[in-house]
């Protein structure tokens, strides 16, 4: 019996999770419907939800977090885009991380050695 209770309070308490980082997500999407310290808190809570829970981050906010202090990159006043030889990059003005998007100007060579390419 006691295992049954166990195992009830984990399924609970991951779908409890994954509701709270659901609505996380929904702040985050949705930044001017909110205040911008609210947009900060959930930026960090949603990844302490993530690491406690050993939930991935959604691919729709993953570029809108950053990984190292977990600021919020809803708004342009926190972060920059450049666009590199190819590469999109994020850099976090808060703290300096640079977060780099695709692949670069070379890609095509990896895909000619793996033999996708000929």
């Amino acid at each position: 019996m006691g295992r049954r209770k166990q195992r009830r309070s984990r399924q609970q308490r991951e779908q409890k999770a994954q509701h709270a980082q659901s609505h996380l997500t929904s702040i985050l999407m949705n930044p001017l419907n909110h205040p911008r310290d609210v947009v900060e808190s959930a930026a960090v809570h949603l990844s302490k939800v993530s690491q406690r829970h050993r939930l991935s981050v959604p691919t729709e906010v993953r570029s809108r977090v950053c990984r190292k202090c977990w600021g919020s990159h809803s708004f342009t006043s926190q972060f920059r885009v450049r666009i590199k030889a190819g590469q999109r990059l994020h850099t976090c003005l808060h703290c300096g991380y640079i977060r780099r998007y695709g692949a670069g100007p070379k890609a095509h060579r990896v895909a000619r050695i793996n033999g996708r390419g000929e």
